[in-house]
């Protein structure tokens, strides 16, 4: 079964607190090839870090 990660980046910070806005997905397959989806790329402010963070649930989509 492939993994599936979501693409995200540090849109804002307040208070300590980081904003984050999903980008795309990142597909993981058991042969260990790797696809990326990108929604949209972030123009204003982007370092041009995105965070790979795994999906939690198959029911929850974001």
């Amino acid at each position: 079964m492939s993994k599936i990660y979501e693409l995200l980046w540090k849109k804002s910070e307040d208070k300590g607190k980081a904003q984050w806005e999903k980008v795309g997905v990142l597909l993981e397959k058991e042969d260990g090839k790797k696809s990326l989806k990108l929604d949209l790329i972030p123009a204003y402010g982007w370092d041009g870090w995105l965070v790979a963070a795994e999906r939690k649930s198959k029911e929850t989509p974001y």
